[in-house]
């Protein structure tokens, strides 16, 4: 399959549900980003990701990290900003609630785990960006493969 010439960071990536709907132009809106930062071990240093993140326009206190495996299955920082962003958009309708991660290693193991991660925040109206990496760019489950 070709890929699209209009392919990267705020292009689609893979097809699924639907995207949240597009704000109305008479409505003021911004978007909303919240990070998320996690490494596996304690040795790790986590300053890379936070840098990113921040030169992407996420302030410092909106971004949540931890280091913890991915095989660790509950990770209390990531529920943490899970339901703060469903809260946030709960409150902001008008507005795109980005929930933004520095590469597509840090949410999960696998594909499977990546995919049932942006269904659950596609279908709370939330969007999934990733900063790096093969599937940099805003999560568009219309998109293209």
């Amino acid at each position: 399959m070709p890929t699209p010439a209009g392919r990267g960071p705020g292009r689609p990536w893979r097809p699924g549900i639907l995207p949240p709907a597009p704000i109305a132009p008479d409505l003021s809106s911004a978007d909303i980003r919240i990070g998320y930062a996690r490494c596996s071990t304690l040795g790790q240093e986590l300053e890379c990701q936070l840098d990113a993140l921040s030169k992407h326009g996420i302030l410092r206190d909106e971004i949540f990290s931890e280091k913890i495996s991915t095989r660790v299955w509950v990770r209390p920082r990531f529920e943490e900003v899970l339901r703060m962003a469903r809260e946030v958009k709960a409150r902001a309708l008008h507005c795109w609630v980005i929930f933004a991660v520095y590469e597509r290693e840090r949410l999960g193991r696998d594909a499977a785990e990546l995919t049932a991660l942006a269904d659950h925040l596609t279908a709370h109206g939330l969007v999934l960006e990733m900063l790096a990496g093969p599937l940099s760019g805003i999560y568009d489950p219309t998109g293209p493969g």
